[in-house]
């Protein structure tokens, strides 16, 4: 998701800097454009995978009885 929004912004500064007037405002926009890019590379470092940051699950285990009257229904 944060990697989603640093890119939405280099993208933004690209357009920035294309549109821009003078080279020094150009100049601004490629830098930061720049900077985002490193910040969505180390977002996507950062980011856990949901599943890998879950502790490991807990499974009932139903008594013998209660699994034998279960079965012959």
């Amino acid at each position: 998701m944060e990697q989603t929004y640093w890119l939405g912004r280099k993208r933004a500064s690209l357009k920035s800097a294309a549109d821009a007037a003078s080279s020094e405002a150009r100049l601004i926009h490629f830098d930061l454009a720049g900077r985002y890019s490193v910040k969505a590379a180390t977002a996507s470092l950062r980011a856990v995978d949901l599943v890998d940051s879950l502790p490991p699950p807990i499974f009932a285990i139903m008594p013998r009885a209660a699994a034998t009257e279960s079965d012959d229904a």
